[in-house]
């Protein structure tokens, strides 16, 4: 019985096409999952932020007003009751936020208030009084009680407050309270604010302050605002499937108050459809499986229909992909007379050429995530890896922290394109400032950060780089339709590279917070320069 057998060609067509599709997909499934979980991480971890950068706005708003309720006490104006009303009616005037302000003796009856609101009466058993004898109190979101009927309320919702209040002391007598409650509606405001910085992802991103007493919604979708939060909240991102079904990607923070306010314990919870967050995710992926599976079918079909006609040269074409697999060959031998095995080559070529850009894509993707699109400066992400390897060394570093003065005019009077203009021209001078080492670095809208090394420089030397940085920075800068020109403030600080950065970045911040209490355009060294 004759035995089967095969004709050389066909099994040599076999082997070069099932090598050249299997090592196709192996190669862009590699390059696909390595770019998909680039992309995801990226993602993710620019939802965490936005959740921080907002539980950060919350505790510093209330930061600022625990600081002017504790300015207020001291006044001597809150001695006697008709002063008091005055002062505390033009500060509720400067800080509608304020929704009741009042002062009260030492028995918890009300003896000044903003318009007069429950003076005379007694609020001795309410928490704002009677948690506020001994030390300052801020007690978290309730419902109205004693003003739900005397405060005007045209929305008709539940008046909520957050209080604040802190005893009044006199040559060591307790003397009464100054007691406030602040309107709710700042936060929707601000969780109103982020949410519009998200842009086009706007419609699908729901945004959670919770607290921290029993998980109940503060703020959020409105079906959702004073039920109790069903997932566990913990720090970072993470992606977990709702009630609801679906499948979100999460970022949570949670807040840790500011400087000496200690927090309510409140808790940011960012979310995304998973298909929403992740969609240029899909996009990349599908992209790179198609290129891939279009070019190894078009390379396996020209390998089989040339490999019925040659033998010996497609050998030597089989043996440079070996080599090319293991790196030592980078393109393929170009049988010159012979049309097929040219067009062989030159198809395996194509296919690498192919898989070599998907990965440059990769890297796009990967410097996109890593820089700010507007003026090409490395942004939070970049700077964050930036200082976790800049630990690694010994080395001090100065950190400017720099907020432009008067940028907002320039949007109002000549518009945004204008304005993105001058935040170039800003960006460009950043990098032109003549310091060995200098890294850049945009962190939002009109906010930039400088880091270099300290190379034993005197304090006068890092207030005259600063001087000279704010000199550059704010001369004029020219656009089509005007000229314009911006202030510059700089709050500096010393970071040594073996303590938390963010710490530092902190300090440097607070500076450039009296910079611009200070009278602006000018820099302010934090005490770790100083000492």
């Amino acid at each position: 019985m004759k035995s089967f057998s095969m004709r050389l060609g066909l099994i040599l067509a076999l082997s070069i096409a099932s090598l050249v599709f299997i090592l196709t997909l192996a190669l862009t499934y590699t390059i696909s999952e390595r770019s998909a979980a680039s992309l995801e991480r990226e993602i993710g971890e620019r939802l965490s932020t936005t959740s921080h950068q907002l539980v950060d706005k919350l505790d510093f708003y209330m930061w600022s007003r625990y600081q002017e309720v504790q300015l207020l006490q001291g006044l001597d104006a809150l001695n006697e009751p008709r002063e008091s009303r005055a002062l505390l009616d033009e500060v509720q005037t400067n800080i509608p936020a304020f929704s009741w302000m009042g002062v009260t003796d030492a028995s918890g009856t009300v003896t000044a208030s903003t318009d007069g609101i429950l003076e005379g009466m007694s609020i001795a058993e309410r928490p704002v009084f009677s948690e506020a004898q001994q030390q300052p109190f801020i007690g978290d979101v309730h419902e109205a009680v004693l003003l739900a009927e005397k405060l005007p309320n045209p929305s008709g919702e539940p008046l909520q407050f957050v209080d604040i209040s802190v005893p009044i002391v006199r040559d060591g007598e307790f003397k009464g309270v100054l007691a406030t409650h602040l309107s709710w509606e700042w936060g929707e405001e601000v969780l109103q604010h982020f949410n519009r910085t998200l842009h086009h992802h706007s419609d699908y991103t729901d945004m959670f302050v919770v607290s921290g007493r029993d998980n109940t919604v503060l703020l959020g979708p409105d079906h959702l605002v004073g039920t109790t939060l069903p997932t566990t909240l913990e720090d970072g991102w993470h992606v977990e499937t709702w009630e609801d079904g679906t499948s979100y990607l999460t970022g949570v923070a949670i807040g840790e108050g500011y400087d000496d306010y200690a927090g309510l314990g409140w808790s940011v919870v960012v979310r995304q459809p998973v298909d929403v967050a992740f969609a240029p995710v899909t996009s990349l992926q599908n992209n790179i499986l198609w290129i891939g599976l279009v070019a190894s079918i078009v390379t396996a079909l020209l390998g089989w229909l040339l490999a019925l006609f040659v033998t010996r040269p497609l050998q030597k074409i089989t043996e440079t992909a070996t080599l090319m697999k293991q790196g030592k060959a980078k393109t393929f031998p170009h049988q010159s007379g012979i049309h097929e095995i040219e067009s062989l080559a030159f198809a395996l070529e194509s296919l690498v050429t192919s898989l070599t850009n998907s990965e440059t894509e990769r890297v796009r993707f990967e410097s996109l995530a890593n820089h700010d699109v507007l003026t090409g400066l490395a942004n939070r992400t970049a700077l964050r890896q930036y200082l976790n390897d800049a630990q690694l060394t010994t080395n001090d570093y100065i950190c400017f922290y720099i907020d432009l003065d008067g940028f907002k005019a320039v949007n109002d009077t000549y518009g945004h394109a204008s304005g993105d203009e001058v935040l170039v021209e800003i960006a460009d001078r950043l990098k032109q400032l003549p310091l060995e080492g200098l890294y850049p670095v945009r962190l939002s809208g009109d906010e930039f950060f400088l880091l270099f090394e300290r190379n034993n420089r005197s304090d006068r030397d890092v207030q005259q780089i600063g001087e000279d940085a704010i000199a550059a920075l704010s001369a004029p800068v020219s656009f089509d339709g005007g000229t314009a020109a911006v202030g510059v403030s700089i709050g500096a600080a010393l970071w040594h590279s073996n303590t938390p950065p963010h710490l530092t970045i902190e300090r440097a911040d607070q500076a450039l917070y009296r910079s611009k209490a200070s009278g602006k355009n000018q820099i302010t060294l934090d005490e770790t320069l100083l000492a």
